[in-house]
């Protein structure tokens, strides 16, 4: 496929180097025999539903096929009963598969991966939309980390995980992921980056969490609100700020312009400096 140009971030190819120094976080469970853990997984099957986005915000009917392209898994309702994991690709026992991080999971994976690209996501944006009640906030005073938002392109990381580490990993994913910040499995299809930092090269299907229309935990804020309460909160990973300071320095470790979270940043720290 050739490549276009596009405006926005522009990644680095090849693999992630330099990544800065992880935050603290939960460790991922130890490793045990390959398709075991201490806490045995039950897989969903797939099926075919509609985008993340199909019902969209007042205004929006649908995303064209051509910005979305989305196979979901059976969506999870409610918090992730014990003994139940997040679901993998069933019809590919024994592969490799991919992580695609646009937020923490850029520069705090959490995970060892065999390799990570710099992608491209079309048809959505991140924005910071999802409340945040444990690692960035509190119940009564909620953080904000990222969410993707319909429209746009992303650039970001893609983590290819190793198969005998799969139960490990996807365990360590629920629990990071679903049953504390309320998001959901779904498979995205991302585009590498060329050699100019733009789409090109074969396309890569990975598990991408995401919180649909809906939830309780999506939330749509001014950009003036989102940076006071970067500027406020704090949760079990540290502050709110911290977050997108160290989001902003993931992406430019890793070629990526943080384009307009540089603006935010400023904001933020000049309310913090405020008082």
């Amino acid at each position: 496929m050739s490549a276009r140009r596009r405006s926005g971030p522009t990644p680095a190819s090849g693999s992630v180097r330099n990544r800065p120094a992880r935050e603290p976080t939960r460790s991922p469970p130890a490793r045990t025999a390959q398709g075991s853990t201490a806490t045995r997984i039950s897989w969903s099957y797939l099926h075919k539903s509609p985008p993340l986005c199909a019902s969209m915000m007042a205004g929006e009917s649908s995303i064209s096929k051509a910005s979305a392209d989305v196979t979901p898994f059976d969506p999870l309702r409610g918090p992730t009963p014990a003994g139940t994991a997040i679901p993998r690709v069933i019809d590919r026992p024994g592969h490799d598969f991919w992580v695609f991080g646009y937020g923490s999971l850029i520069w705090n994976p959490g995970f060892d991966a065999v390799e990570s690209r710099a992608v491209w996501l079309h048809g959505y944006h991140r924005r910071f939309c999802v409340r945040s009640v444990v690692y960035r906030g509190t119940p009564a005073d909620p953080g904000l980390v990222m969410g993707l938002r319909p429209g746009g392109q992303v650039a970001g990381v893609a983590h290819r995980v190793r198969a005998t580490d799969a139960d490990a990993v996807l365990t360590y994913l629920e629990d990071r992921e679903l049953r504390h910040e309320g998001y959901l499995p779904r498979w995205l299809k991302l585009h590498p980056t060329g050699d100019d930092g733009h789409s090109g090269g074969d396309v890569i299907e990975a598990l991408t969490f995401v919180v649909p229309n809906g939830s309780h935990s999506l939330v749509e804020l001014s950009d003036e609100a989102i940076a006071g309460v970067l500027a406020r909160c704090s949760g079990e990973n540290g502050s709110n700020a911290d977050y997108l300071f160290n989001l902003n320095a993931g992406l430019r470790a890793v070629g990526i312009d943080p384009g307009q979270l540089v603006a935010l940043e400023r904001r933020v720290r000049k309310l913090m400096a405020s008082g």
